[in-house]
């Protein structure tokens, strides 16, 4: 099965959230900028992935709201799809992408991310409440410290 990724739009907003709401995330994004999102669709225009990537300053983006169909896509899709999202913030001119992590899973290694410490997070990234609360819970924080291979 072949998948669109693309950008998205103000149009997609009730979607995007009606997707997140479906797969199960309790926490459901507050109203944003929704073209700081990119969706994937199956080729019948359902989303099957959605992420966003928050632009903390012109150089510094936050990859959050990561949610995924796991009923629909493979673990390569996944792959695939932070890939595209990495390339995307790149051509945006976004130079330090970080990720807040449940964990530091292989895939993200694969991709270039690194564990990050504490005193190493640039200082628009620290007074982030939910930087500040993902610290608290001791849970990793990536950077990507690599360029994406193609």
């Amino acid at each position: 099965m072949s998948y669109i990724v693309r950008k998205a739009s103000e149009e997609d907003a009730l979607q995007v959230q009606h997707f997140i709401a479906k797969v199960g995330v309790a926490k459901q994004p507050a109203t944003t900028d929704w073209s700081s999102y990119l969706v994937a669709e199956d080729e019948q225009g359902q989303f099957v992935a959605v992420v966003r990537i928050q632009e903390v300053t012109k150089t510094i983006g936050l990859i959050r709201t990561l949610v995924v169909d796991s009923e629909k896509i493979t673990s390569i899709f996944i792959l695939e799809f932070l890939e595209a999202t990495l390339h995307y913030a790149e051509n945006a001119g976004i130079k330090d992408i970080y990720l807040l992590a449940a964990n530091e899973a292989g895939f993200l290694k694969q991709l270039g991310f690194t564990k990050t410490l504490v005193n190493e997070l640039p200082k628009e990234l620290v007074v982030m409440s939910d930087v500040q609360a993902h610290q608290e819970k001791q849970l990793p924080i990536l950077k990507k410290t690599e360029a994406v291979n193609n």
